[in-house]
């Protein structure tokens, strides 16, 4: 098959990460697709509201970039606490902010039970981890458990089943974004977002849409991994072999005039706790 990449890599492993003897291509992709994405992380910051002295959470915090920068909004006064299942980005997140001296922390823990008590962060934060959850509603439960009433809860996930790419061959795109999505434990949480949020008791819900426009075939490649979902397409018999190969011709013929186009709809969800909470 011809296309952009001969990695190995597969999305599902960034629910058990710490299994995969990949740790540099993951640690690789996550420098990648966070320098893609860090505009959109700085623009979701004012949504926390924080203030000097207050304590946030980021949970699935990966290789620490966004608590570094949340650490230096809240001062020497607060405290940002990374939280990620995999015991290698947490090693990685300590690693890079050796040298800083903002109040960071890290370490490893499941987001499905979190270690702290009730009412302990002024803010929560987390990006592009609900999607790779078993649970992500239980997920959601625990942050708004931690968070103190008041506080905001501000989550963004893609979804993955909403990508559009311009190509000539519709069946074999369907296939490769069918198998994307199927790559990915929770695809539809964009979706889902809304409706956890609202079933947790959150009030003042925001969701906003963000569309990621991409026309080059390489960035696209890059954060979505479309080698790696062509490649699964061709294993569970959606598409040949030589339909990929041809798809990725297609595609490489676009991106070098100047006409590839590719667009994935992304979901912030912004929520407070309630200064008197109900349990859902």
């Amino acid at each position: 098959m011809t296309n952009p990449s001969d990695s190995n890599f597969k999305p599902d492993r960034f629910s058990n990460l710490d299994v995969a003897d990949q740790t540099a291509e993951y640690v690789n992709y996550l420098e990648q697709s966070g320098s893609r994405l860090r505009g959109f992380s700085r623009a979701r910051y004012p949504l926390l509201d924080l203030h000097p002295g207050h304590r946030v959470i980021d949970l699935g915090c990966g290789l620490g970039d966004n608590a570094r920068e949340l650490a230096a909004m809240v001062g020497p006064h607060g405290k940002v606490m990374g939280i990620d299942s995999s015991v290698q980005m947490i090693e990685q997140a300590r690693l890079r902010s050796q040298s800083s001296e903002v109040p960071v922390e890290f370490a490893a823990g499941d987001v499905h039970q979190l270690e702290f008590p009730d009412a302990y962060f002024d803010a929560c934060w987390t990006e592009r981890v609900l999607q790779h959850l078993a649970d992500p509603d239980r997920a959601i439960k625990q942050m708004v458990r931690v968070m103190k009433p008041g506080g905001r809860l501000v989550v963004f996930e893609p979804d993955h089943a909403t990508l559009v790419i311009d190509a000539a061959d519709r069946a074999t795109t369907r296939a490769v974004v069918i198998s994307l999505a199927d790559s990915i434990r929770s695809s539809w949480i964009g979706r889902a977002l809304f409706g956890l949020f609202m079933s947790n008791g959150l009030a003042e819900l925001a969701i906003i849409p963000s569309p990621i426009v991409s026309h080059s075939l390489s960035d696209t490649n890059a954060l979505l991994r479309l080698d790696a979902a062509a490649r699964a397409a061709v294993q569970h018999g959606l598409i040949t072999e030589q339909a990929a190969s041809q798809w990725f011709d297609d595609l490489t013929q676009r991106d070098n005039s100047g006409r590839f186009f590719g667009c994935l709809l992304c979901f912030t969800a912004v929520g407070r706790k309630p200064e008197a909470m109900h349990e859902p």
